[in-house]
């Protein structure tokens, strides 16, 4: 049941609904969850059954604004699908103890796939949740695929419902809905000879298949009784960037557009050059980290050419994960160039929390920052990326005051788009 919490005042509702009642129907459909109402809601004449005090009554009205302005006691207006599977990459399994509890929870909701992005597995779906993403075109679906040989797949995910994935992505290919997919590639399981087969597979269902990303798997120093598994070393990681790039060179060739992405990963432990701008195309798989690097540099050089001169004096300290060592340097030094004033240190804090094979600035905790930076001159203020943060904590619970009160400097956060943190600083320095 979904009972309203809040109507706001631009609802064509506002005045005709009241708190706690609950949402049965929209326009004669019955209400499951979040994708319902939203599907159900678009429409210029509304009409919706509710229940009030026991009652159930009928309420019209004209939506002209597009939208019914209705908040509820819960976001998926429905249960939170957790992940059945036990996959042998799986990030979750590799935290320590004592984090934030909603760190430890797994997600595998195909709902939110669609409202926030998230990838899907797509083994604990029923054959109506089926009937209804095919109905409801629900799209783009973000499909964790990581392998289409069935067989492979279950090994990986240690789930017998990993297995029938080509059937579930060619049905939803039939019914017109956009995937967008991921593979995390783990060596000795579904890199070589079966990675090849995923592309291949995946390239014959384009263009419902309009992105793929290959991400290398990330593993952590909490891995005792887990399935041993090895990063890639930096000639693996040139082949597998060379194996990727062949087939989306040939996608361009025959379609037009890439479909086939390394994330950044791949790129910085291979020592090579990310790819220019126009490579990533619409940057589908930004947030998975594909195309990351390559973003920021451009926003943050063009935001810095469009900056105007300043001399006012200021030292600060940049932190930053290992992904951003061949990057940062001189996108600070061509800062420097316009903000004449700032004086400018980078530390790159190596992840003894988790383990040195995990270099992304969202996984640096704030004991870390503290071990590796406590009794240097810092400056005015040390300068972290928002990513690191959520609630005013780092993922290690310790707050931003904590690691203040650690290093007897200000802590300054900034956007982790290029663009955003260049007028941030710009504001710092100004300040």
């Amino acid at each position: 049941m979904s009972y309203i919490t809040d109507i706001s005042k631009s609802s064509p509702f506002f005045g005709k609904l009241k708190e706690g009642d609950v949402l049965l129907e929209v326009n004669g459909h019955k209400i499951h969850d979040i994708l319902d109402y939203m599907y159900h809601s678009v429409s210029d004449d509304v009409s919706l059954s509710i229940l009030r005090d026991g009652k159930e009554l009928n309420v019209t009205a004209k939506n002209k604004t597009g939208h019914l302005g209705l908040t509820f006691d819960s976001f998926l207006m429905d249960e939170h699908r957790s992940c059945k599977n036990k996959c042998v990459f799986c990030f979750i399994d590799q935290l320590p103890k004592h984090m934030r509890d909603t760190m430890y929870y797994k997600d595998d909701d195909f709902r939110l796939s669609l409202l926030q992005g998230n990838y899907v597995t797509l083994t604990n779906l029923t054959p109506e949740d089926v009937d209804r993403i095919c109905g409801l075109r629900v799209s783009p679906l973000n499909v964790s695929v990581h392998a289409t040989d069935g067989d492979v797949r279950v090994r990986m995910m240690k789930n017998p419902n990993a297995k029938n994935i080509m059937q579930l992505l060619e049905r939803f290919s039939d019914a017109g809905i956009n995937l967008r997919c991921q593979i995390v590639l783990c060596k000795g399981f579904n890199d070589g000879e079966i990675l090849k087969k995923s592309l291949e597979d995946l390239k014959a269902l384009f263009p419902a298949v309009s992105s793929v990303s290959i991400v290398p798997v990330g593993l952590s120093r909490f891995r005792d009784g887990l399935e041993p598994l090895v990063a890639f070393d930096s000639e693996e990681c040139a082949e597998i960037i060379d194996m990727v790039d062949s087939f989306g060179n040939a996608c361009v060739e025959e379609y037009g557009t890439r479909i086939f992405y390394c994330s950044d990963e791949f790129y910085v432990t291979s020592g090579r050059p990310v790819p220019e701008y126009d490579y990533y195309e619409e940057f589908e798989q930004l947030e998975d980290g594909v195309g990351m690097l390559t973003s920021f540099i451009e926003e943050f050089d063009d935001a810095v050419d469009s900056l105007d001169a300043c001399d006012k004096k200021k030292k600060l300290t940049f932190v930053s994960g290992m992904i951003m060592r061949n990057t940062l340097p001189e996108r600070i030094e061509k800062l420097k160039r316009k903000l004449i004033g700032l004086e400018a240190e980078i530390a790159f804090i190596r992840n003894d929390y988790f383990g040195e094979n995990v270099t992304v600035t969202g996984l640096i905790t704030g004991s870390d920052i503290i071990a590796q930076l406590k009794g240097k001159t810092l400056g005015d203020a040390i300068v972290i990326p928002s990513v690191m943060l959520r609630d005013d904590k780092f993922l290690d619970d310790i707050s931003v005051s904590d690691v203040e009160k650690e290093l007897g400097v200000r802590v300054e956060r900034i956007p982790c788009d290029g663009a955003s943190s260049v007028e941030s600083i710009a504001d710092i320095v100004g300040k």
